[in-house]
């Protein structure tokens, strides 16, 4: 089931990122923590619930219209969470609209699933930017 996450998923919430922490360059467990916090103030965070836990978390700027996190469960991948978190999410645009996500730059190991994902939801390559002092790149997806 996807719903808008709450304050009571916080808990939850620090519990999967200790699983998939490494995944993200620059993680910072405070400054993540007050990401969720503003997005759940904004409605602008979502996650996948199975068995009583999260499957997936989404965050997205509705203003910015980026993609700015998006994690799921090791237990939960290649089950079709993510394409799922990322339709629910594309709900919010309309027609017309471009959703940016930053991600690791092709060839980069850490962002061999991250970028397979986002390519089979259509998201395409976009520009090469640096963050958190990483290379990273762009991908949009046009609704």
């Amino acid at each position: 089931m996807i719903r808008y996450v709450t304050k009571s998923d916080e808990r939850q919430i620090v519990s999967m990122m200790e699983l998939v922490k490494d995944d993200f360059a620059g993680y910072k467990e405070k400054e993540f923590l007050q990401a969720v916090h503003n997005a759940v103030r904004k409605e602008e965070a979502i996650m996948e619930e199975e068995d009583g836990r999260i499957a997936g978390l989404l965050m997205c700027s509705k203003e910015t219209k980026e993609l700015s996190f998006l994690a799921v469960h090791p237990d939960y991948r290649k089950k079709g969470v993510a394409k799922r978190l990322i339709v629910k999410m594309a709900e919010w645009f309309t027609s017309g609209d471009i959703i940016s996500v930053v991600t690791f730059r092709e060839g980069d190991p850490k962002g061999i699933p991250a970028r397979a994902c986002y390519h089979a939801c259509g998201f395409v390559d976009d520009e090469n930017l640096i963050v958190f002092d990483y290379p990273c790149q762009r991908l949009v997806l046009r609704l």
